[in-house]
């Protein structure tokens, strides 16, 4: 549609609108000459930062506004009993230092019917249904052009109203002082149970938002448990809120960060005079989540392992536990621990406020723009600065870990576009902050225009250009490579079984730490110790032989039972020595890598079997797979940086020494109906990257997370490239 076509019509509909009001207008006449407020009205005095605020409740439509306490003595004369030149002459007797003009009586009426905080007429109300359906289209047009937010959609449900006037009195005893009190001493001990299990606990956790690499079983398992805590999470909140005598009208589902989770819609706490009412409506999700979380504990320690009651309580224990201090308590997200922060700051627009004075000085102080920076007593402005910062970095790394999930997605299953779509996607997601840096953008050249085309100019603008190439051209950064994959030694023996026997003791246990020559497994024989009794009968017998000869001075036998002694000494040390080679033991100092070991005690075991694994690990080694569109981008040497899951902030070197020459996956069997036989997914080669581990904190088997560092390369050159390539494989 054209902007001249648009403009019509636009224009239409306005001539409509004022014909409608009109008609209406004739048919049931003027607005009333004595303004009053609604009848139905919550109005609460509260106390926000040292200063009295008056809090309106509008029912209908549901709406909540704040005013100062200057602007409500202007506002409680609209009782009704006054027309508005009598408003104007009581407020202007009632403060002789600062009268008001009638002109302002008239603006405030205005917009307290915009507000519809005034009593209407037929009339009124009649075009008041007219304006609100023009305003929602106007307000879905205006959402559609700037964007959504996308961290943020809400779905509402239902009205809990009456199940919460019907329910309450059985779950008020949960915020009685005593159970309170109670509760920080329970809550102590599951926060010991945590500690205690931390690096699986840590781990779990990051690994139950793993989908891709889960069945659809265990996905459904997520959400199922998700959906039950958190409408038990949401419903306090709304228990909390009738407590204080507050109304709660609003349950519902909403994606935060694009994870499903319920909302409760608490404003009514905004009318609490008491700011720790206000408080605890705000942590009471919290704290019944300390409660499950609590119980799920209890349950995952008293319950027998590998039954569904101990898997549930654990996923339990994940969710409520590391999950809750990222998301419920955070203050740099705003749910629970933001509307904590912000009720004990007596700031209800802590976020919004921050970021207009931070944008506001910034486009003052740094852009040079002649905009107006909030006014702000010392102590707000601190507030602004303490949150504002962290606030908009913690932006930042999600915005990081948004783009980092797409990419994965893209890179895996769209390798060849996955730039480009990560570029789409986020230009999307991120249209209405694209669109804030555009217009500021905009505005700045707009009013540098002039500045930047005159002559003085110039030598700053071609420093600038000069730094801008240098940017783009001097190679700052390497080339990173995300990959993963499991530590093993890089010196792996066997130790088998020398002969048919019986395992009669085992030494050691996996991980254990081991020396050469130190004994692992202990071996019986019962043909060995038959053969050793043997050869110690007939040594015996021949010397008892070879004595009474000695003794007959028969020299002839003497001769024969010295040499047949002879020979069952020899195979008496032969079958001792066989013992000792039925003692295993580790000939390099290492660990042993093969589990449940323990378990062959007691055990027959045929000459040749594998007893147990033993790997010298004070260097390890991993397979980092690297798809063949990225082999090229390293080499041998190049460094390596890894960290453990369960010990993030556990940084490992290494480097690369060696690249396999081969993909690490078999190419399909090809087939006459496709004869091709394209790989499902991109080749990949082992890139073998080596870790000193002499300090023994790494364990063979465990998974490592790593980054290769390719060579330097500029921005221009890997944004060549990366044009190159996709041109060859996309077009070519």
């Amino acid at each position: 549609m054209s902007p001249a076509r648009a403009t019509t019509r636009l224009a239409a509909a306005a001539r409509g609108a004022e014909e409608a009001r009109s008609d209406l207008a004739r048919r049931h006449g003027k607005p009333g000459e004595r303004p009053a407020l609604r009848e139905d009205l919550v109005v609460r005095r509260v106390i926000q930062m040292g200063e009295p605020r008056w809090v309106v409740k509008c029912p209908q439509p549901l709406d909540y506004y704040s005013f100062e306490e200057a602007i409500w003595q202007l506002v409680a004369l609209f009782d009704g009993t006054r027309t508005r030149s009598e408003i104007w002459a009581d407020y202007n007797a009632s403060h002789p230092g600062g009268t008001i003009e009638m002109k302002v009586v008239l603006e405030y009426e205005d917009e307290l019917r915009q507000m519809h905080l005034l009593e209407r007429s037929t009339a009124e109300k009649s075009l008041a249904l007219f304006s609100l359906t023009r305003e929602a289209r106007q307000k879905a047009a205006q959402e559609k052009a700037e964007g959504f937010n996308p961290f943020f959609i809400m779905f509402p449900v239902f009205d809990p109203d009456r199940l919460l006037n019907r329910t309450a009195k059985y779950v008020r005893w949960l915020w009685t002082p005593a159970v309170v009190i109670a509760s920080l001493f329970i809550f102590a001990w599951t926060v010991g149970v945590f500690v205690q299990h931390w690096g699986p606990i840590w781990t779990e956790t990051i690994e139950l938002y793993a989908f891709l690499r889960k069945p659809l079983v265990d996905v459904i398992q997520f959400f199922l448990i998700l959906c039950i805590i958190g409408f038990i999470h949401e419903m306090s909140h709304a228990y909390a809120t009738k407590f204080y005598g507050g109304e709660v009208h609003d349950i519902g589902i909403a994606l935060l960060y694009f994870t499903p989770a319920f909302y409760c819609n608490t404003t009514d706490s905004l009318l609490f005079e008491n700011k720790w009412h206000s408080l605890w409506v705000t942590t009471a999700g919290i704290y019944i989540e300390a409660w499950m979380c609590t119980l799920a504990t209890f349950l995952w320690v008293v319950s027998y392992p590998d039954t569904l009651l101990n898997e549930l309580a654990y996923k339990t224990m994940l969710f409520t536990g590391a999950s809750t201090v990222f998301f419920n308590i955070n203050p740099l997200i705003k749910i629970d621990g933001y509307y904590a922060l912000t009720s004990l700051l007596e700031m209800s627009e802590l976020r919004e406020e921050s970021f207009h004075y931070l944008g506001a000085l910034l486009q003052r102080r740094i852009l040079r723009l002649p905009v107006e920076i909030p006014e702000a007593s010392a102590r707000k402005k601190r507030i602004y600065w303490i949150y504002g910062v962290p606030a908009l970095l913690w932006i930042g790394v999600i915005m990081s870990f948004i783009g980092g999930l797409f990419y994965n997605f893209y890179e895996r299953y769209f390798p060849d576009a996955a730039p480009i779509l990560l570029a789409a996607t986020l230009a999307f997601i991120f249209k209405k902050r694209v669109k804030l840096v555009w217009n500021t953008a905009h505005l700045f050249y707009l009013d540098k225009k002039e500045l930047l085309m005159s002559p003085k100019s110039r030598r700053p603008l071609l420093a600038l250009a000069v730094a801008l190439l240098a940017i783009l051209v001097i190679p700052w950064g390497r080339r990173r490579i995300s990959t993963e994959g499991l530590l093993r030694p890089v010196t792996v023996v066997r130790l088998e079984a020398p002969e048919e026997g019986v395992v009669e003791e085992v030494l050691r246990r996996e991980s254990d730490a081991v020396e050469p020559g130190q004994p692992v497994f202990r071996i019986s024989s019962p043909d060995r110790r038959a053969s050793e009794a043997r050869f110690v009968g007939e040594r015996g017998r021949y010397e008892r032989a070879a004595s009474a000869a000695r003794s007959e001075s028969n020299s002839r036998e003497v001769l024969e039972a010295s040499i047949n002694g002879a020979a069952a000494s020899a195979g008496l040390a032969s079958e001792q020595a066989r013992a000792q080679r039925l003692t295993v033991s580790s000939p390099i100092r290492g660990r042993v890598l093969t589990p449940r070991i323990e378990d062959l005690q007691g055990s027959t075991v045929l000459a040749g079997t594998l007893l147990a694994e033993v790997g010298d690990s004070r260097m390890l080694v991993a397979d980092l797979p690297i798809t063949e569109r990225l082999v090229g981008d390293i080499s041998v040497g190049s460094s390596v940086r890894a960290f453990l899951p369960e010990e993030p902030m556990t940084v490992v070197a290494g480097r690369i020494v060696r690249i396999s020459v081969a993909t690490m996956d078999r190419p399909r069997t090809a087939t006459f109906a496709d004869p091709a036989a394209p790989p499902e997914r991109p080749d990949r080669f082992a890139a073998v990257a080596e870790f000193d581990n002499s300090d023994g904190k790494l364990r063979p088997g465990a998974l490592v997370r790593a980054k290769i560092y390719g060579e330097r390369a500029s921005y221009a050159g890997r944004a060549w490239r990366l044009l190159r390539r996709w041109l060859h494989r996309m077009v070519w």
